[in-house]
Parts: C-alpha cells; structure tokens; sequence
C-alpha cells in the first residue's frame, strides 16, 4: 500500500519557508510543491476567516490532486502555521495520511535582514505589523498531535544546511529507495 506524506512546511514571515520548499522538492522523489502565498494571492488582501478557509480548500484539493497523479509527497509551505490552523487543515485530508511539520524559527534581526533582500516589497512598518499579527507560535510544541514535529532554528544556517536537517529527520520518504 502506498502511504501518502504531506510536509507543512511552518513559522513567521522570513523564516525561510518558501526557499526549503523550492529546495526540498529536487531531493523529493514522487514529490510535489505548494506555497500557499502564491496559491493565494488576491486583491484586495484580507486575511479572514473565509479567504483562510478558501486557501486551506484549495491546497488540500491541490495536495489530494498531486496524490491522484502518483505524486506521493507533497511539501506545502505557508498554510499551517498554529496548531489551530493544522487542525482546521488536517481535517481537509484524509484520516490515513502521514503528515510532517517543519516548523522554521529565526531571529527578527534575520528575518528582517531576509525580508529586505527578498523580490517581494517589505517595508519596516508592514514587517512591524506582521510581526504583531503573526507572532512566532509555540502551540505546535505543545499540542499532542498526529504529526512528527521538526523544529529548526535557522539563523546560522545556510538552506543547505537546513535542507539536511529536514533528510535527516524525515529518513522515511529522504533515505529509503523510491522515497517511501
């Protein structure tokens, strides 16, 4: 039987999720990416309840789609980054689905010095406003939960350095032949 694995790939804005999901997907046999910003992206951007439930519609139907195709492992980016956000996700895929959750910490210092250099426009009062909105969150560590839990510290890491990190933790689909 073939088990299919969804990678969350968590934390703040600037942490690094959407550049270890691009550099992951390469080392993923049968895989498949999703970064919820740029499945979501709508104008004009207000981030409630409905266009939050809409996202997680949509990239549980994207991940559900990629299954069907044989793609296996999945890695989505931006989507579960509380445990209530998991919950409200999980409860879009199916009960047998094994599910890992990379949760990315860094420093604001870095998190800014990564905002600032990145093609998306930043500015200090967006990143002030983001930072109160999306606070870094702990609830993840302490929910018991149906996921494996991965946290990595990133601000003295390079994305190859956290991309080892993840194979190491994740020797199920990273280690074996066949990526299963």
């Amino acid at each position: 039987m073939v088990t299919n694995n969804v990678i969350l790939i968590a934390g703040q804005e600037g942490a690094g999720k959407s550049t270890l999901v691009r550099a992951l997907l390469p080392l993923t046999c049968a895989g498949a990416q999703i970064d919820a910003e740029d499945v979501g992206q709508v104008n004009p951007c207000l981030m409630d309840t409905a266009l939050l439930q809409l996202l997680r519609r949509n990239v549980a139907q994207l991940v559900l789609n990629f299954w069907a195709a044989g793609y296996r492992n999945v890695i989505a980016g931006s989507i579960a980054n509380t445990h209530s956000e998991y919950v409200a996700f999980r409860g879009l895929l199916p009960p047998d689905t094994r599910v890992y959750l990379v949760q990315l910490r860094a420093s604001r210092a870095v998190r800014d010095r990564r905002r600032m250099t990145r093609a998306k426009p930043s500015t200090a009062a967006w990143r002030d406003h983001v930072d109160l909105v999306d606070p870094e969150d702990t609830s993840l560590r302490s929910a018991s939960a149906d996921y494996r839990l991965i946290v990595i510290d990133t601000d003295d890491l390079t994305i190859d350095e956290t991309v080892a990190q993840v194979v190491r933790a994740i020797p199920e689909i990273y280690e074996s032949e066949g990526g299963d």
